[in-house]
C-alpha cells in the first residue's frame, strides 16, 4: 500500500512539474507555415514551389522547459511581467498582436491584388481597440470591435474621429462594441492631453475586401503579429499571375508590409532564420537594416545553406524571384 502511495505522490509531482506554469515564456526556433494552404484564390495558378511564413515558437514557462532553456543556446527566457507595455499585460499584448495580424494580412492581400492588376475594393473597415492609454476614462478593452459611436455606425475608422471631434472635455460618449461574438454598451469621456484630444485609445483596422477573383483566408487563433505581411502578399500575387515566381523552390521570409509596399522590421529574426534553415528553405527574405544584418551574420557564422536576401519593398522581393526563377 505504501509503495502505491509513493508512486501516486511521485506521479503527482511529475505532473505538477510538467504542467505548472511560472510567469515566463520561452522563444525558440520555429519552422515554416505554407501560406499557399491558408489562402485560396478562385481559379488560382498552381505553384510547383511554396511561399512560407516563418515564425518564432513560443513555449510556456514550465519547469522542464525553463531548465532546457538554461542550457540550450537557441532558446531564450522572457518574463511575462517585463513584457508589459503601459496598460497592456501579457494577455492583452497577445490580443493586440492578433489585431495587428488582421490589419497586416488584409492590407497585404489588397496590395497583392493591386500589384497583379486585379480588382479589389474596400467595403468596410473593422475598427478594433488596440491600446487604451492610462489617461483614458473608459471601460473599453483591447480586442473590442467598435460597432457604433453615439449611434453612428462605424464602417470606417475615420468615422470615430469625425463623430467625437466637436465633443467637450469630460463629455460622455456611448460606444457599442462586439467582443467574443457578444455586443456590449460601453462609455468613454473626452480627454485632453497636451495637443491630443480624444477618448484615449489606439485603433487597429481590418479591411473587408471585395476582390475579383474572390479569395478565402483561414488562419488559426494561435497565430498573431504583423510580420507575415510581405510573404502573404507574395503568395497571393503568385496565385493571381500565370508565371510561378517560386521556380519550384521553398521560399521563406519575414517582414511587415505597409500600404505603399514598404517592408518593415520584425522581432525574432534569428529564430525565424533558424527555422527556415531547418526546413530547408531556398530563400529567406529579411527586412533591410538590423534584421538583415543579424540574419547575414548568422548565415556566415553557421554556414547556413540558404540565400539571405535584403528587401526594402515588396518589389525588391518580387523582382529577385522573377530574375532568379522565372524563365
Amino acid at each position: 500500500m505504501k509503495s502505491i502511495i509513493k508512486y501516486l505522490v511521485l506521479m503527482g509531482l511529475v505532473v505538477f512539474l510538467c504542467f505548472f506554469k511560472l510567469p515566463y515564456y520561452i522563444n525558440a526556433p520555429g519552422g515554416l507555415d505554407n501560406i499557399d494552404k491558408k489562402i485560396k484564390v478562385e481559379g488560382e495558378s498552381k505553384s510547383k514551389g511554396s511561399i512560407n511564413l516563418t515564425y518564432v515558437r513560443e513555449l510556456d514557462g514550465t519547469i522542464p522547459f525553463l531548465i532546457i532553456a538554461k542550457i540550450n543556446p537557441n532558446w531564450e527566457i522572457h518574463s511575462k511581467k517585463e513584457s508589459n507595455i503601459g496598460t497592456l499585460d501579457y494577455d492583452s499584448l497577445l490580443k493586440r498582436e492578433q489585431i495587428m495580424m488582421k490589419q497586416s494580412y488584409t492590407s497585404a492581400i489588397k496590395y497583392a491584388y493591386e500589384a497583379a492588376n486585379k480588382e479589389v475594393t474596400i467595403d468596410e473597415e473593422k475598427c478594433y481597440v488596440m491600446y487604451v492609454f492610462e489617461e483614458a476614462k473608459t471601460d473599453l478593452e483591447v480586442g473590442d470591435l467598435i460597432r457604433s459611436v453615439d449611434g453612428n455606425k462605424i464602417d470606417k475608422c475615420s468615422v470615430i474621429a469625425d463623430t467625437i471631434k466637436d465633443k467637450k472635455e469630460n463629455e460622455n460618449i456611448e460606444i457599442i462594441v462586439e467582443n467574443n461574438k457578444k455586443e456590449y454598451k460601453k462609455e468613454a469621456k473626452m480627454i485632453s492631453i497636451d495637443d491630443f484630444k480624444g477618448i484615449g485609445i489606439q485603433v487597429g483596422t481590418e479591411f473587408v475586401l471585395t476582390t475579383n477573383p474572390k479569395y478565402d483566408m483561414e488562419f488559426s487563433k494561435n497565430e498573431f503579429g504583423p510580420s507575415g505581411g510581405l510573404m502573404i502578399a507574395l503568395s497571393v500575387y503568385n496565385k493571381l499571375v500565370d508565371e510561378d515566381i517560386t521556380g519550384g523552390n521553398k521560399i521563406a521570409g519575414t517582414g511587415t508590409l505597409d500600404a505603399e509596399g514598404n517592408v518593415g522590421p520584425i522581432g525574432g529574426v534569428k529564430f525565424k532564420l533558424k527555422g527556415a534553415v531547418n526546413k530547408k528553405a531556398k530563400v529567406f527574405f529579411a527586412p533591410s537594416g538590423e534584421n538583415y544584418e543579424e540574419a547575414i551574420k548568422l548565415k556566415e557564422k553557421h554556414n547556413y545553406k540558404i540565400d539571405v536576401v535584403e528587401v526594402k519593398t515588396f518589389f525588391d522581393a518580387l523582382n529577385y524571384l522573377k530574375e532568379k526563377y522565372v524563365k
